[in-house]
């Protein structure tokens, strides 16, 4: 496992074709998300500046009318709105074929901050947070397929009880959200993406035995559910987010 401050070589060679922006010198430790990157500073958090407008602007959007008194076919969407647009097209590009893998992170944080789903402080605070990305090695399946394989070997003898039987939920909560994620930005798929990628923390720390090739699988998994997870509107508490630890009773 790479932490994401040592990330910049992979995403410079992952992600030249998109124009990712090139860094001079390897993330150390202590480095910002951003850095890694190479991004700058000039995103602002989504969905800050305030949705309220003036009464007459009210007006003329409820006349359909502008300020020349000419029909306005256009209509003005709030930066919720907007940002809720951004996230569609998002999974649409990304994740509607079910083919995505760890080769694709680099490229989705990319997206996410060009597109100002993500602000520079939001990538920071993933960086704190232990955000990681594994380094993909050859060929990988995409987590849809993943879970799938993985779902059918732990039920393979029947229902799945004790640590099988959690793992098994804990794959059918990711691979909801994988299936919502033009809806990331909703309270309940938020919700939901942080309470997986915290088990998943918990189950990577874990003395279980995970082959390296699972391993590399379970942690991209667990990214995108971090990633989901700041999407979010409504981000859970620390505390909310300890209650869903489950898997650390095992």
């Amino acid at each position: 496992m790479n932490p994401i401050t040592n990330l910049a070589s992979q995403v410079n060679s992952g992600a030249n074709a998109l124009g990712t922006p090139q860094t001079g010198t390897s993330a150390g430790k202590g480095a910002s998300l951003v850095d890694s990157y190479g991004v700058g500073s000039q995103q602002t958090e989504a969905g800050a500046s305030s949705d309220k407008v003036t009464l007459s602007q009210a007006k003329d959007a409820a006349t359909g009318l502008n300020r020349d008194g000419i029909k306005d076919e256009s209509v003005s969407l709030s930066p919720r709105a907007e940002r809720a647009q951004k996230i569609e097209a998002m999974a649409k590009d990304f994740f509607v074929k079910g083919n995505f893998s760890t080769a694709d992170l680099p490229k989705l944080i990319q997206r996410l901050h060009q597109d100002g789903i993500l602000s520079d402080s939001q990538l920071n605070r993933l960086s704190d947070g232990g955000f990681e990305l594994p380094q993909s090695q050859g060929k990988q399946d995409d987590f849809k397929k993943f879970i799938e394989d993985k779902r059918s070997e732990l039920t393979a003898d029947g229902e799945a009880q004790g640590m099988s039987g959690v793992l098994v939920s804990l794959l059918n909560d990711a691979e909801s959200v994988l299936n919502q994620m033009d809806n990331a930005q909703s309270k309940e798929v938020s919700q939901m993406a942080t309470r997986v990628s915290a088990q998943l923390n918990v189950y990577l720390k874990s003395d279980s035995e995970i082959s390296p090739a699972d391993r590399e699988q379970w942690q991209g998994l667990k990214s995108v559910m971090q990633l989901a997870s700041s999407m979010g509107e409504n981000q859970q508490s620390t505390g909310m987010v300890n209650s869903y630890l489950s898997l650390g009773k095992y």
